[in-house]
């Protein structure tokens, strides 16, 4: 039996790194975004023009635990959080951090939620943390090493979001 056979025990390299995978992540952006905020997004190449080198301001990070330990993270500038953050709200307005903070919090937590419940060995053998959400751009999130990443870039109404699911090898979460 394969290591990818045991799916309640990890979700593996293989599997994470995999064009479906992939494509999973995409969809859920693009499903989040449609739905919740009437944003048509599509994923770019982050070489491309006008995707800045420096992603943002903002970044929010839920962690994975269980069957698969890691992260998922999304950055983005302060403007884009407030584009998103008053599409939450139905076009009001958003000019306070704390509701930005709010936003990409709850953003990130529909992503990873999102992402993982697409994976039925995952969706019930995995639990998402809370949100954090992390302003400037001086600071560097670590995993436990080796770890596998993806990083997608999308935009939308001519702004720019990072996708960054981590995936952190170990086998059982310690106790």
């Amino acid at each position: 039996m394969s290591d990818c056979a045991v799916a309640t025990q990890s979700f593996c390299s293989q599997d994470f790194l995999s064009p479906e995978n992939v494509l999973r992540a995409d969809e859920t952006v693009t499903e989040v975004f449609s739905m919740m905020f009437g944003f048509h997004i599509q994923a770019i190449d982050p070489a491309g023009p006008g995707c800045p080198a420096e992603i943002g301001a903002r970044t929010a990070v839920v962690g994975f635990s269980g069957a698969l330990r890691g992260s998922c993270q999304i950055r983005m500038t302060s403007l884009a959080a407030r584009a998103v953050a008053s599409a939450m709200l139905g076009g009001m307005p958003v000019e306070d951090d704390d509701s930005l903070d709010d936003t990409l919090g709850e953003l990130c937590n529909m992503l990873a939620g999102g992402w993982k419940n697409g994976i039925s060995s995952l969706s019930s053998e995995v639990a998402l943390s809370p949100p954090t959400v992390i302003s400037g751009g001086d600071y560097k999130v670590h995993v436990h090493k080796p770890s596998d990443t993806i990083a997608r870039t999308y935009r939308f109404d001519g702004h720019t979001l990072q996708l960054v699911l981590c995936r952190e090898d170990g086998g059982e979460p310690k106790r």
